[in-house]
């Protein structure tokens, strides 16, 4: 989105008075749910209204606040009309409407009436849209529901609030052009972007969010295209699948022999470096300085151009990963689990041992970098969109069974490498991985090996007392074959025959 000056300095304003906005409406729903459950023995002096028999004043300590709305969530305005809503009555038989009677609102629904009349008393708050403080007290209810019904974090008071959001229909399409088109957005006007996609095949445009991120600003739309999506594919009429396995070095290893780069965007050394040394700006700086705000902006741009390389980057890995086969089957790994840092060991004397926290930091600090999860995010929606099945597979001991004979041993792998020490088969340990997923996920590759792209000649494991070996797998069953290449540098005449049937035996 490129918003002019005048409109820039108004959406910032805007995110600041949003800001303070929903920190307010917070901390009123925060203290009224403390007042209101303290000890019911002791005595609390609540505002009045702030019953829950408003006919027999009956007080708090006699009662369970579950069953009072307004000890419940503890928001209770001056004027107590604002806490009441106007509901209908509807006979139970006929489900018709006879009546209308009052009842105690919602916490959201007080708060957006108490910002109606805040709107009436304040510039700050008349110079922005009506609809987007109420759904800026609505995200704030969509994370006090996440709290109590799904057992999330509590809500956090925000130092910066980045975004905001527009009921559906509030913002309209003009000027549709093939490289950029114009949205008008109420209380800012007319703002030109650039296109991702056709935006011509919209039919309805739905909720629409502005962001501010790295100093740049993005608009977010909700919309309805035309058009269904493929039926899934069922797995008995799958004719390929490939198999998946993430890692450090390698970022994916496919079944087919080929790899994936993992580029480490943010955990190279250069720009590892470049991140640090701009923290330590950013800590040197006086608080509350120009000079802080303007280093932070920095750390923030760079953080935000690292994001956008390892998005891209995904994007391009799960493509590459649902065009090569029509099911993929993938690893179900609890990545928050593996991210987890090192538990302390007590020496009993006071003290702690030493339990590679160190490593393990570093360790979290790629695997976050690698963007797994986000992977397996971008896998599943391009499968969707092609009708392909994505298979999750339990990846307990994949790395450590042997293709072979199934014996399933540590020590069967060293870093990259697989040697099982029972029956002595040799592999390259990622990609007998990513085989073993296949197994587990009850598909094999077709007979035709034709339809499968080939090994990657630069990944393919040679071995050096042999320079002209190629171990070359059949994809099909997962067996192996040997083919001797004849080697035509460095030997001529009779050595190089002689060498060619040595290698041969």
């Amino acid at each position: 989105m490129l918003p002019n000056q005048s409109q820039e300095a108004t959406l910032e304003d805007w995110l600041v008075t949003l800001r303070k906005h929903r920190n307010y409406a917070l901390r009123e729903r925060k203290d009224g749910f403390e007042t209101n459950n303290k000890d019911t023995e002791l005595c609390v002096d609540y505002a009045y209204g702030s019953y829950c028999d408003l006919d027999s004043k009956m007080e708090y300590g006699s009662c369970c606040p579950l069953t009072c709305p307004v000890i419940k969530h503890g928001v209770i305005p001056q004027n107590l009309e604002l806490a009441t809503k106007q509901s209908k009555v509807r006979d139970k038989a006929t489900k018709e409407v006879i009546g209308t009677s009052r009842e105690w609102d919602s916490a959201s629904g007080i708060q957006m009436k108490v910002t109606s009349q805040l709107r009436q008393s304040l510039d700050s708050f008349a110079a922005i849209d009506s609809c987007v403080l109420q759904r800026n007290i609505a995200r704030l209810d969509t994370a006090y529901a996440n709290f109590w019904k799904h057992g999330r974090g509590f809500p956090q008071f925000l130092r910066q609030l980045d975004s905001f959001e527009y009921k559906p229909g509030r913002v309209i399409l003009r000027h549709i052009r093939k490289n950029y088109a114009t949205a008008y957005l109420p209380g800012i006007g007319d703002v030109k972007f650039h296109n991702s996609r056709d935006l011509s095949l919209i039919q309805d445009l739905r909720t629409s969010t502005i962001k501010r991120e790295g100093g740049n600003w993005y608009i977010s739309m909700l919309v309805e295209i035309p058009g269904m999506l493929p039926e899934l594919k069922p797995q008995d009429l799958c004719k390929s699948v490939v198999g998946i396995d993430v890692g450090i070095t390698k970022l994916v290893a496919l079944s087919d022999g080929s790899f994936l780069e993992n580029k480490r965007f943010a955990t190279n050394k250069k720009t590892a470096r470049r991140l640090a040394m701009r923290q330590r700006a950013i800590a040197r700086k006086q608080k509350g300085s120009k000079n802080k705000i303007r280093a932070i902006k920095k750390l923030a741009k760079q953080q935000h151009k690292i994001a956008q390389q390892r998005d891209g980057h995904n994007w391009q890995v799960a493509s590459t990963i649902v065009k090569t086969a029509d099911a993929v089957a993938r690893e179900d790994l609890k990545i928050k689990n593996m991210v987890k840092r090192a538990k302390p060991k007590h020496d009993g004397k006071g003290g702690y041992k030493r339990n590679g926290s160190s490593q393990k930091t570093g360790l979290n600090r790629v695997i976050i970098d690698a963007g797994w999860g986000d992977i397996f995010n971008k896998i599943a929606w391009l499968a969707i969109k092609s009708g392909k099945p994505v298979i999750q597979v339990p990846a307990k001991y994949s790395s450590q069974e042997c293709p072979q004979c199934g014996h399933v041993d540590k020590n069967n792998r060293e870093g990259e490498k697989f040697l099982c020490v029972n029956c002595k088969h040799v592999d390259h340990a990622d990609t007998k991985a990513s085989r073993t997923l296949v197994k587990r996920a009850g598909l094999v590759f077709p007979k035709n090996k034709l339809t499968l792209p080939p090994d990657w000649g630069k990944v393919t494991p040679r071995k050096l007392s042999t320079p002209g070996c190629v171990e070359s797998r059949n994809q099909a069953y997962g067996n192996h074959r040997h083919v001797w290449e004849t080697p035509t540098v460095g030997y001529v005449g009779d050595t190089a025959q002689a060498l060619t049937e040595s290698l041969c035996l």
